[in-house]
């Protein structure tokens, strides 16, 4: 028992500080706030572009930064996509639509680490497809993974609270916010795996959340 406790207390604490990174991610919508639309996309942009420079040097073993998982050390980290996320969604969604995507991101995704820190072999999208009872990840085999039914339904009402709380400045309909807070759930939650690998979910939550909140808002229009 000690060594479970001791266990999940350091995953806890390695969550809560890589959460405390994901969360510098409000920067987003401040910007689109006080700054506006386009300065806020040329500002992610150029922070991606310094981002990548320092990812192709951490991938060629130059340089080593904080945090990084253990699966993410021979490929592509999830802060890139984090912010490749944030700049298709300011770029193609309305503003108020971006700014609610991007909060289910910033918040939403680090309600359901901490939630799924409590839980062993939660992170869906890190395991290979070959553990003991997994689908076959085979060359082209199409598969999905799904966290357990308490983290979805944690990030699912830690969206709803985030649309309650931004609803007095971003004005939304109400069912844009319920399919917005499900694909941002599900973009987080299900991971569709394509021949053992899954899109990122730093980049799914916001640009899915963004496109059905877009197509409920078209809908409800019509």
């Amino acid at each position: 028992m000690p060594e479970l406790v001791y266990d999940w207390r350091n995953r806890l604490a390695r969550e809560v500080r890589r959460k405390a990174i994901h969360l510098s991610g409000l920067s987003v919508p401040l910007g689109l706030i006080f700054l506006g639309r386009t300065a806020t996309a040329a500002a992610i942009a150029l922070v991606l572009a310094l981002s990548l420079f320092l990812e192709v040097q951490r991938l060629r073993g130059r340089i080593s930064l904080p945090e990084v998982r253990e699966h993410e050390k021979t490929r592509v980290a999830s802060y890139i996509y984090y912010m490749a996320g944030c700049l298709l969604t300011v770029l193609l969604f309305p503003k108020m639509i971006a700014l609610v995507a991007i909060l289910f991101l910033a918040l939403g995704d680090t309600v359901s680490g901490l939630a799924g820190s409590m839980i062993r072999d939660c992170d869906v999208r890190r395991y290979p497809a070959d553990l003991p009872g997994a689908p076959s990840s085979g060359a082209g085999a199409i598969n999905w993974r799904i966290k357990p039914m308490p983290v979805l339904a944690a990030t699912f009402f830690a969206c709803i609270l985030i649309a309650i709380l931004s609803h007095p400045y971003t004005g939304l309909q109400w069912p844009v916010y319920l399919c917005g807070a499900a694909a941002a759930a599900f973009a987080d939650g299900v991971a569709i795996m394509i021949a053992g690998h899954s899109l990122d979910d730093n980049f799914s939550i916001p640009v899915l959340s963004g496109a059905v909140m877009s197509g409920a808002a078209w809908a409800l229009a019509a």
